[in-house]
């Protein structure tokens, strides 16, 4: 029997303040999000995104227009479950997300608008909303990080399903608490549905993962040599390789298509009630100029949506049939299910 809803919107609050709490890279410092006005801003923008990969492109936008922006930066998690409970009052006029699958609830609320066909166009077919009211503004694979100097990359699975054989057992991280790892079970869900999902879940369950807050603490503990593989997102490898060049940690990526491959693409929708909606579709189409999207591929190891752009060093190319394969509007309206699947799993 699945969890009742108001039990998995009560978990998901609580894998928001989790988040939170961690000190992840993923979670921005700021104010309370939901405290005061705009102080007369002429945007707001929720940023559930590192503020230290956001602030620089907020900054640029306010010297190139000489508007004033309001950016308020919390967990994806946390700052979902404000707009939720702030509903067509909310102060916000965009929310812009690290993951599909909080933007979804957003939307599933009902309380994003339509976005322009130029806005949508800008990026590949498939990282938009349903309804045309979100887009995706860079992307993120998920893979497994490896040291390939205890871990040769022969002996790594083409599989994310392979890490539930016995020959995993004690060895894998991962971050069940993490909005990354929600949006992955979302998207296993959208390609292999509720049962298998929940099957491969509780097969890792029982494999005894080693479990962290986020990702980058995955990382530091295979270059300790205290764990052999971790699944997170691809760029943070290239971001702690960026601050030493002898980082030890290497991403593995899984065969194109299997699941453990999957695009997590970052997000941003303008809210139903935003007050200053002209503008804030500037800023969408300022964060899709080439400009902003060669910031998140240089600065932060981000694929850019926008064609032509590049490719982050050393991964795969984006594939526009797979980007349909993984059925990303579906996914960005499962979090309920996701995780309702976690909880259920015994992985928390």
């Amino acid at each position: 029997m699945r969890t009742p809803r108001l039990v998995v919107l009560a978990l998901a609050a609580v894998l928001a303040l989790t988040g939170c709490a961690t000190g992840s890279p993923e979670t921005g410092g700021g104010a309370d999000p939901g405290a005061g006005g705009d102080g007369g801003a002429d945007l707001v923008i929720y940023v559930g995104r590192n503020e230290d990969h956001v602030r620089p492109l907020v900054e640029r936008f306010e010297d190139e227009t000489g508007l004033t922006v309001d950016a308020r930066y919390g967990s994806t998690g946390e700052l979902a479950t404000t707009i939720l409970q702030e509903g067509g009052s909310s102060p916000a006029d965009l929310f812009f997300t690290q993951d599909p699958a909080y933007m979804g609830a957003i939307s599933e609320a009902g309380l994003l608008g339509p976005l322009p066909a130029d806005i949508l166009e800008l990026v590949p077919e498939g990282i938009t909303g349903a309804d045309d009211d979100w887009v995706g503004v860079t992307a993120r694979r998920r893979v497994l990080a490896y040291d390939p100097a205890r871990t040769p990359e022969a002996q790594l699975p083409q599989s994310v399903f392979d890490l539930t054989t016995p020959e995993w057992a004690g060895r894998i991280g991962l971050a069940p608490t993490h909005s990354s790892f929600v949006s992955f079970v979302a998207a296993l869900v959208a390609m292999h549905g509720e049962d298998e999902t929940l099957a491969w879940l509780e097969a890792i369950a029982d494999n005894e993962p080693q479990i962290f807050d986020g990702n980058e603490e995955q990382l530091r503990a295979i270059a300790a040599g205290d764990l052999d593989v971790g699944l997170v997102n691809h760029y943070y490898v290239h971001r702690l390789l960026a601050e030493d060049p002898a980082f030890p940690v290497r991403n593995h990526s899984f065969d194109p298509g299997d699941a453990g491959d999957v695009l997590m693409p970052t997000t941003i929708g303008m809210l139903a009630s935003a007050d200053h909606t002209e503008t804030a579709l500037d800023f969408v189409r300022f964060l899709l100029s080439e400009p902003s999207q060669r910031h998140f591929l240089e600065e932060v190891g981000e694929y850019p949506l926008r064609d032509g752009v590049g490719t982050p060093e050393g991964e795969r190319p984006l594939d526009a049939e797979l980007i349909g394969d993984m059925k990303l509007a579906e996914v960005a309206v499962n979090l309920d299910i996701a995780t309702d699947l976690i909880a259920r799993s015994g992985l928390i």
